[in-house]
């Protein structure tokens, strides 16, 4: 007892120091439970349902835009060629015409150009051209071979200005065939055209790839973070680590991914079915700033902020809205395109504001970088609506692709810095917890992890079926101390731990729960309590042979279902095998003295 409180005074500014870091844990838990790792039920179903429907859109719409891509290739021979030879009629003579530049509509605001020579030269081979926003049609000879109509699906000239028009010249056409091409609804009484080039099939298609390249990189680059982001949030869940925000990042670059590929010119132009993609291109742009917004949330704790889950209500009342009008009254959803245009402004906004109070009062790091990247984009996004409604420039997608990138490249890097201080934090929390509850001469738990292990049965005795509960006490301790030393004292208790330890540690939990105290709690192999009493005893036996200090350690069991498989109280669990020792200790006084 002497040695265990010097050992205690010595201690002492250890655990005070140590105690000081498990506040700071606790405190730290509960910022856990703030961000919402420890939701209540009725939150979590509501998110899971959310969660599910919107990965139910995307992995429809990404099978559907996989799915849809489709292009005729035929084995023919030749390479892409720009085509020279173009005239059109006028006052009854053929007139040169240079394209690639702006050309004078004829007095109907029509243009017609006529070629003497392709239909003859490049047979079988496809013919391109940018025209698809002057409503083109082709012929070759009087056979109609290509017809631009959006029919099926509404466009605007912005989106028809990426398209190119490719038609398959007439394999067995008749000496002589002229190509003719009609341009109608020029603007301003001109058409800017550009080369119309001819060439295989295959070839065709691969100038189109290459146009589009940029745009297929980009969207290769979302959908690979995308996944990097969920195996990163699925990795951090299973840690029981914040991952929802991973998990909102990679929800955002799939809905932008699938955006970008439907919206692309290679999915418009391509497709069999291009009134499903120019829906999936809708859907996905007005669906895709559903998962930023409860990024924000989760991240920045401004659940506070309720005038988020009206925007993101917004958002999907939008797109429900837009559906039905699409379908009921067949307004074409290139017309309320703007809606979705003043929702995502008025978000952004929202968002930056909010953003800017919040850090003007904690001038929090990670606040500042998430709000940069929040101001990349909101720029990339008001120049490509200006691209989009003032300047008609077709790229338009590219320079918002840009800064989505990079908006959740900064994002991505800040949440991983983020991610790696919480990880080294949480780490040095739980040393310091484990500290609180080692012993520290013995090296086994202490008393405070025997309490909380206690109230943990007690909180879920349910989970249990049935626990042994083993008190030991060192005979003759203070005799040692007075005989020998402290010192000698101090090696009798690393000893009893050391041979509790071997014979236990496999069956339970070990604990020294005072100066020369230990208990066992044991949750399996109850029937073998004897044997395991009797490896005990061996232990000593073999301990007194080999050292000078004699050791002898008293128990006493109890265990917490009676023999009629009722359940004890804790304090009666404890108070049975507490006198279950006292009366062997008493017994054994007994028997030394005889």
């Amino acid at each position: 007892e002497i040695s265990c409180s010097l050992v205690g005074s010595e201690m002492c500014i250890r655990d005070r120091i140590v105690r000081d870091h498990f506040f700071l844990y606790n405190e730290y838990i509960g910022n856990l439970k703030r961000e919402g790792k420890y939701m209540d039920k009725k939150k979590r179903l509501i998110q899971l349902t959310e969660g599910i429907l919107l990965c139910c859109v995307i992995v429809v719409m990404t099978l559907l835009c996989i799915g849809i891509i489709k292009k005729e290739v035929k084995n023919t021979k030749g390479k892409l060629t720009e085509t020279i030879g173009w005239y059109r009629i006028q006052d009854n003579k053929k007139v040169q015409v240079d394209l690639n530049q702006k050309i004078k509509a004829d007095p109907q605001g029509k243009l017609v150009l006529y070629n003497d020579t392709i239909a003859q030269k490049y047979k079988g081979y496809l013919m391109t051209t940018k025209a698809a926003k002057y409503s083109v049609r082709i012929y070759a000879g009087d056979q109609l071979i290509y017809r631009y109509s959006d029919s099926n699906f509404h466009r605007n000239d912005q989106m028809k200005s990426k398209l190119s028009c490719d038609a398959r010249i007439p394999e067995h056409g008749k000496k002589g065939t002229v190509i003719k091409i009609i341009y109608q609804n020029g603007s301003n009484g001109s058409y800017q055209l550009d080369d119309i080039l001819v060439g295989r099939g295959d070839v065709v298609m691969g100038f189109h790839v290459q146009q589009e390249i940029v745009g297929i990189v980009m969207i290769a680059i979302m959908f690979f973070l995308s996944f990097v982001a969920l195996v990163t949030g699925i990795y951090l869940k299973h840690f029981k680590l914040n991952s929802t925000r991973f998990l909102n990042i990679a929800a955002f670059l799939a809905l932008s991914g699938i955006w970008f590929l439907s919206d692309s010119a290679l999915a418009q132009e391509y497709t069999s079915f291009p009134a499903l993609t120019g829906m999936i291109s809708f859907y996905a742009f007005m669906l895709m700033s559903v998962p930023m917004v409860h990024f924000v949330k989760n991240t920045l704790k401004f659940e506070k902020y309720k005038v988020l889950d009206v925007i993101n209500l917004l958002f999907y009342a939008n797109a429900l809205i837009q559906g039905i009008l699409n379908k009921c009254l067949k307004i074409h959803m290139v017309h309320m395109l703007f809606v979705t245009h003043v929702l995502l402004f008025i978000a952004v906004i929202t968002i930056v504001v909010l953003m800017i109070e919040e850090y003007r009062r904690t001038k929090d790091s990670e606040l500042k970088i998430i709000m940069n990247a929040f101001g990349i984009m909101a720029v990339a996004g008001v120049l490509s609506l200006c691209m989009y409604w003032k300047l008609e420039i077709p790229f338009y997608g590219t320079i918002f692709e840009v800064g989505v990138l990079i908006f959740e490249q900064l994002l991505l890097t800040s949440i991983f810095v983020n991610l790696v201080e919480q990880a080294k934090t949480r780490s040095e929390l739980e040393v310091y917890e484990r500290l609180l509850k080692e012993d520290r001469m013995t090296g086994i738990n202490n008393r405070t992890a025997f309490e909380e292990q206690l109230q943990d049965i007690e909180d879920h005795a349910q989970d249990y079926d049935n626990a042994a509960l083993i008190f030991m006490d060192v005979d003759g301790l203070k005799n040692t101390n007075d005989l020998y030393g402290h010192n000698a004292g101090d090696e009798l208790i690393i000893s009893a731990a050391l041979c509790i330890k071997n014979v236990f540690a496999t069956y339970g939990k070990c604990y020294r729960i005072g100066g020369d105290e230990f208990c066992v709690l044991i949750f399996d192999s109850i029937e073998n309590m004897d044997e395991l009493l009797k490896q005990m005893d061996q232990e000593i036996i073999k301990y007194n042979r080999n050292n000078r200090y004699y050791l002898s350690i008293t128990r006493g069991i109890s265990f917490l279902k009676d023999t009629e498989g009722k359940q004890k109280k804790i304090s009666d669990w404890k108070y049975e095998a507490d006198q279950d020792m006292y009366c062997n200790k008493k017994r054994r006084n007994i028997n030394d003295r005889l």
